[in-house]
């Protein structure tokens, strides 16, 4: 007996735009304006577009950095405890191999 899945199709509510329907091509002006508008009362006027681009980037920066679903703190603790062992154990292994063949450099050397 096979079960059939179906799929929920996300309603498009009534007046609201869909992602793609706001997505713009780059470099293409809004409907309507013109890129030599003057700013909106009120509107902050930026030194030029690289600023624009940092500042909106870390404005999507801290939206997604909300929506990410941290650990618990026993957890996070856990976890950078084990990565730490792990560096340190790591660290003594090459250490220890790096004394052996620097010793065995020398050894040679003297020979």
């Amino acid at each position: 007996m096979a079960k059939t899945t179906t799929t929920k199709t996300a309603s498009k509510a009534p007046g609201k735009p869909s992602l793609f329907d706001r997505v713009k091509p780059r470099g293409a002006a809004a409907k309507g304006t013109s890129s030599k508008s003057a700013p909106a009362k009120g509107a902050r006027v930026s030194a030029g577009p690289s600023e624009n681009r940092l500042f909106r980037f870390l404005r999507e920066v801290r939206i997604e950095m909300g929506k990410v679903t941290w650990p618990p703190r026993p957890e996070l603790i856990q976890a950078t405890s084990v990565v730490i062992v792990a560096v340190t154990i790591a660290a003594a292994y090459i250490g220890l191999l790096d004394l052996v063949w620097s010793s065995l450099v020398n050894l040679a050397r003297l020979s």
